[in-house]
């Protein structure tokens, strides 16, 4: 999990977003039905297209890359069963992979990536994401969110591997071949890549 900066709200909620909220509150205090074209405003192709920019297409839990293999969720940070109010609003928006959002369901008090820096509540061993100690957040997300299931330490632990190779063979090289290549490894723990923190974590302590 990485640290999250918001965009800038997309043009169709600057326009609607406050009617949409304005109906679905009025028609929940009336008792009416609620159609499911409004529910589901909040996935617009421009809101959706926004929130998987400012997560490099990336769940914004686990970072597992998911535009090859599916659409992500957009995912609402306070859950939407709990406040309506917060249902188009730009800043509980984010996308998630679909376990991730699965996972999360109605909880709240998980850790928020676009308030909190997640390199301050998680330590990283391997392809293992533990929360620090002491950190309830962290922990309640590591287990709610299920943050070290076998499916997402295996493409972790494939991810690190394939950057431990590269520095071990940029280590065998001379000193210009070696230096492109480890400039190289440090893009590929750039926050926009796969996995960035714990490949991170990884490469500064190979290179320490």
């Amino acid at each position: 999990m990485v640290r999250l900066e918001k965009g800038a709200q997309p043009d169709v909620l600057v326009r609607h977003g406050q009617q949409w909220t304005d109906e679905l509150l009025r028609r929940i205090n009336a008792g009416e039905v609620i159609s499911e074209y409004l529910l589901s405003r909040y996935s617009h192709p421009q809101i959706k297209a926004a929130l998987i920019a400012e997560t490099s297409g990336k769940c914004a839990y686990c970072e597992s890359p998911f535009t090859h293999i599916a659409y992500g969720d957009v995912e609402h940070i306070v859950p939407k069963s709990i406040d309506a109010r917060l249902r188009f609003a730009w800043a509980n928006l984010t996308v998630a992979c679909d376990v991730c959002n699965q996972n999360k369901s109605n909880h709240l008090g998980i850790v928020d990536p676009y308030v909190s820096d997640p390199i301050d509540m998680f330590e990283y061993f391997g392809p293992l994401m533990w929360a620090a100690l002491g950190n309830d957040v962290a922990q309640l997300t590591e287990e709610l969110i299920d943050l070290n299931r076998p499916g997402l330490v295996e493409r972790r632990r494939e991810r690190l591997e394939y950057i431990r190779r590269l520095v071990d063979s940029a280590l065998t090289k001379p000193v210009a071949v070696r230096d492109a290549m480890l400039e190289r490894a440090w893009r590929e723990v750039e926050q926009t890549r796969p996995f960035s923190a714990c490949a991170r974590a990884m490469l500064g302590k190979l290179l320490a």
